[in-house]
């Protein structure tokens, strides 16, 4: 499937990476270098860093099967992703340069107190932890399938170039490598929705045509955008994009130290701003440039039977439960069984860049956050910024090897469940974002939007607002009916929760100015 002139661009790719990644530490003195980048990174570059961490391997290959298997309702949720970024600008990034903090729950430390700190950061540990395993354990399977490596190669090539380079040049070379990654990224579905096109034997007009004119098993049109339905149990309606997704990016792009850390690399609250305003204006066309390749991709099938016919036969050849494990991946295995020579290794490289975007951003944040609010304040305070930034290294190969370890365990345990329930950790992993951001953003709001709130009142908030939506996560099993809505509106409810109980409580007296 792939030849030498594929590996070829694979491993140009790989140099260049590399080579960004070492000129990036150049001159690196201080954890402000390293976690902050000197606070001298362009908002643009910051932007384009948000959307490549954001496009993660998930997205790569299950974004097409969304217009594939059904219509374009996904792109619903884009809308409210792009509003919340703009709130995100005006409500907390002012606030977080103001507060001259490392990381956001350094803000919670000035605000409440170190305990909400440390909750929060205990919490970000274990969500990011998880999420990103999960991500690193999609983006090795995705290589397992498409270019037919083993998976402790996949796992070990994507965590060893990520790690290197991030140990390099910190935040810098997150950001610097992420450009690179995220404009591969559009490359690749520019290329592949181009050969898809041109495989139809049609024009890109008359393809979308008779997609436009096929339906769904609903009866609607494939290239449906609009769901007005009104029924919360359904995940992609324009309610739910507007309102739940405006929420979901309210807590992941501003209370998650991973999306948020480039904003706080500009030189001032303005360009922290403005890369999030960029991010906003790039998500809407990555969205549907992928869903664009679904449609494409189903053009080419014909069919649903005909889809369906050949992934059972990828699960069926890579040991993968049917039929929704062979959907997952048919993206890239069409891709690679019918793309000319080197337009796949643009493909694999494009599969490369969002295992490696996604994976080393959560390692600065987790480095960030572990030497800022845990190590320096509590296991080692003043030492040297010599001290701490190499502290600052290998914490980040120390989290490097865990979420690695969280993708073996994903990997060997995937035959605990089934294809409609997950599998085992995996599903842990997808979930617990879900679970844990949303009740953070109430709390965060309640110290920016009110003078209420205490630390004690936040761990009870966030066990409030966590519990709930363990709860109905767990509706079917405990009440024997489905969850009374769907998991789009996750969002809104843990936040909600969490930020009516919070605010309940008083403000102490005293501020409390400490945090990383």
């Amino acid at each position: 499937m792939l030849d030498a002139v594929d590996y070829a661009v694979l491993a140009g790719y790989v140099v260049v990476v590399l080579a960004i990644g070492v000129w990036s530490g150049r001159g690196q003195h201080t954890t402000h270098d390293y976690f902050l980048g000197g606070r001298s990174m362009p908002w643009w570059a910051a932007g384009l860093s948000i959307i490549a961490t954001e496009t993660s391997a998930l997205t790569f290959v299950g974004t097409p099967v969304q217009a594939l298997r059904g219509d374009w309702t996904y792109l619903q949720l884009a809308f409210g992703s792009v509003l919340a970024r703009f709130l995100v600008a005006r409500i907390l990034i002012e606030t977080y340069y103001r507060a001259e903090v490392y990381t956001v729950y350094g803000y919670l430390g000035q605000r409440f107190g170190a305990l909400s700190r440390n909750v929060a950061s205990a919490l970000f540990f274990i969500g990011r932890s998880l999420g990103s395993g999960v991500r690193l354990y999609a983006g090795a399977i995705a290589l397992v399938v498409v270019a037919g490596m083993s998976f402790p190669l996949a796992i070990a090539s994507i965590s060893l170039l990520a790690v290197v380079y991030t140990i390099f040049g910190g935040i810098r070379s997150v950001i610097w490598t992420d450009v690179v990654q995220g404009t591969l990224i559009g490359i690749s579905g520019s290329v592949a929705l181009y050969y898809l096109v041109g495989l139809s034997g049609e024009s890109f007009g008359e393809l979308f045509g008779r997609v436009a004119a096929a339906t769904t098993p609903t009866g609607y049109s494939k290239l449906r955008v609009l769901d007005l339905s009104l029924d919360p149990r359904t995940a992609y309606t324009l309610a739910a994009g507007l309102i739940g997704s405006t929420f979901l990016t309210l807590s992941t792009h501003g209370t998650d130290q991973d999306m948020i850390q480039r904003s706080l690399t500009c030189r001032e609250a303005k360009g922290g701003r403005y890369s999030l305003v960029f991010s906003a204006i790039l998500n809407i066309p990555i969205a549907a440039l992928f869903l664009a390749v679904g449609s494409a991709l189903w053009a080419n099938f014909g069919s649903d039977q005909a889809a369906l016919a050949y992934a059972t036969d990828i699960a069926a050849k890579n040991g993968l439960a049917p039929p929704e494990k062979g959907f997952e991946f048919i993206f890239p295995v069409y891709i690679m069984q019918t793309l000319p020579s080197g337009v796949r290794g643009i493909i694999l490289a494009g599969l490369f860049s969002v295992s490696m975007s996604s994976l080393d951003s959560a390692i600065a944040a987790l480095a960030s956050t572990g030497v800022k609010n845990v190590w320096e304040p509590y296991v080692a305070p003043g030492r040297s910024e010599a001290y701490y930034l190499a502290v600052s290294r290998w914490m980040s190969v120390f989290f490097g090897v865990v979420m690695c370890g969280i993708a073996v365990l994903v990997w060997l345990s995937e035959d605990t469940g089934s294809a409609s329930t997950g599998f085992g950790v995996l599903m842990l992993g997808l979930k617990v974002l879900s679970w844990i951001f949303p009740p953070m953003l109430g709390m965060f709001l309640v110290g920016v939007l009110t003078t209420r709130g205490n630390d004690w009142g936040n761990v009870i908030a966030l066990a409030a607002g966590i519990g709930t939506l363990l709860i109905v996560d767990s509706w079917l099993a405990l009440f024997g009916s489905p969850s009374p809505f769907a998991w789009s509106w996750n969002a809104l409810v843990g936040c909600a929760i969490t930020f009516s109980v919070a605010v309940l409580f008083p403000a102490r007296p005293e501020r409390r100015l400490t945090g990383g």
